[in-house]
């Protein structure tokens, strides 16, 4: 994958608008000055005011190309799910605010996170459906593969024109993105990619912790430094992450299922801060936090039992729960979608008996 430094891009800028370099430099720093971004960037949304078109100069990226570690690379995705905002504690002890976005192209999806101002410039102008180009994020691993992060030097723009646009598949298409439907009766253990459509008929367990905002795993808090740390990214800003078990069932089967993170928060309707809000009152009250995690699942969420949805994920053997699914991602039951879905399989079938 190339991708054009500022200097190829003031060179196109040059040829193709009349301007003088010094009046294209000029133009550049005072856009990264005003919109806080680095001179790359600011140099690619000069180009793209302009309409000097850099695209045949280089090869565009998709999310499918992209790596952990990555710099000045710029993606074009639709907004496939939003999560509300939610407050966390810097290290210097003042509130900040994060924003999690699920974004999408034809080769793949990733999240993207909001940070700070970028959750005050963007989260309520972007919504499902939205078409949107993100320059210079940060390109990290997550917990469940990529994941752009908003830093200074970032910029987002809705509607942008650029030839990847055209390649994103519209949003009723892919709420089953890169997913099986199956039935639980015809799962045998190690499935991936998989989904299921079912019902709700058990709540095991909601409970919360601590985990970094990196690799989304647990956190330790130090009281030696008054610091929340990560086994592999170090001193770190805790965020709060959900956990649900519940039990599905599709008539055919029954599996237990673990929904993690702004999926699972989704799912219960509230935000991580409340629910470990309760989990806490429930423990001061004598519970342990087991005991105070089944507790909040049974009295709290019982409104979910008999709730059908299609979840997905990743069917695997735990050692001590046998065959479950470890989902990351769910969705209203779409009617529409259903019988489109029963019109293809029976044409399939047709197929082969005529």
């Amino acid at each position: 994958m190339v991708v054009l430094d500022k200097e190829s891009i003031v060179k196109l800028i040059e040829k193709g608008s009349g301007l003088s370099r010094d009046e294209i430099e000029s133009k550049i720093a005072e856009i990264s000055r005003k919109e806080g971004i680095s001179e790359h960037a600011a140099a690619l949304l000069l180009a793209e005011e302009l309409g000097i078109s850099i695209e045949d100069h280089e090869n565009l990226p998709h999310l499918g190309d992209i790596v952990p570690g990555m710099s000045g690379v710029n993606v074009v995705a639709r907004v496939m799910r939003k999560y509300p905002p939610r407050e966390y504690t810097k290290k210097d002890g003042s509130k900040g605010r994060v924003a999690n976005l699920i974004v999408y192209d034809s080769t793949g999806r990733a999240r993207l996170v909001l940070w700070d101002n970028f959750v005050t410039k963007y989260y309520d102008e972007l919504n499902p459906g939205d078409v949107i180009k993100i320059i210079d994020p940060s390109v990290r691993e997550g917990r469940n593969g990529i994941e752009l992060h908003t830093y200074f030097k970032t910029r987002i723009i809705k509607n942008p024109e650029d030839p990847r646009v055209e390649e994103i598949p519209p949003l009723e298409e892919v709420r089953s993105y890169n997913y099986q439907r199956v039935r639980i009766g015809d799962l045998i253990g190690g499935e991936r990619f998989v989904e299921i459509r079912g019902t709700v008929v058990k709540l095991y367990r909601v409970t919360v912790y601590d985990a970094c905002p990196l690799c989304r795993k647990k956190v330790d808090y130090d009281p030696a430094t008054e610091s929340w740390i990560c086994p592999e990214h170090g001193e770190v800003e805790a965020v709060k992450i959900t956990v649900v078990d519940f039990g599905i069932d599709d008539s055919t089967g029954y599996m237990r299922v673990t929904l993690f993170g702004d999926e699972a928060a989704d799912l219960l309707g509230e935000d991580p801060e409340e629910i470990d809000s309760k989990l806490k009152n429930l423990v001061e009250s004598g519970l342990t936090i087991k005991e105070a995690g089944r507790k909040l699942a049974e009295e709290e969420y019982y409104p979910l039992l008999g709730k059908e949805i299609v979840v997905r994920g990743n069917v695997v053997e735990d050692k001590f729960l046998g065959t479950i699914m470890k989902a990351t991602g769910w969705d209203e039951v779409n009617e529409r979608n259903e019988i489109a879905r029963v019109r293809a399989e029976l044409r399939e079938i047709l197929k082969e008996v005529l």
